[in-house]
């Protein structure tokens, strides 16, 4: 089975990035999901990698459900220096709770936003120089 194409992933959305779906053309999408598989991949690997679930989850799974979050508006996106940073939203773990979908994957999402909330806080500190 292939992985799914960014065109493919996008269908999903209805929130906040279903405006990529009508682009005609591709090549915002294809930066989205690009520089996105990059964040999951690079800046979250430590993290993920000590979870139970994502340690056996494939990297284009993770993008699928990183970008299902940022579409619902749990995981926020923001442009900074010409790149994105992704920021929890205040409310994220009582939307976990409450939505009824993610109710069997609560515990594997909570470990998600958490890598995240744990990826803004080490760019958050002050460096040593």
């Amino acid at each position: 089975m292939s992985a799914p194409s960014p065109r493919e992933i996008a269908t999903f959305w209805n929130g906040r990035l279903a405006h990529y779906n009508a682009h005609r053309n591709d090549e915002h999408l294809n930066a989205l999901y690009e520089e996105t598989l990059r964040f999951v991949g690079m800046h979250l690997e430590n993290d993920l990698c000590r979870s139970d679930y994502w340690s056996r989850v494939p990297l284009q799974r993770r993008l699928v459900v990183f970008l299902y979050l940022v579409d619902q508006g749990v995981v926020e996106m923001k442009a900074r220096l010409g790149r994105h940073q992704y920021v929890v939203a205040p409310d994220a773990d009582e939307w976990v709770a409450q939505t009824s979908a993610m109710r069997p994957f609560a515990k594997a999402t909570l470990e998600l936003i958490a890598a995240v909330r744990h990826h803004a806080a080490r760019l958050a500190r002050p460096r040593k120089g």
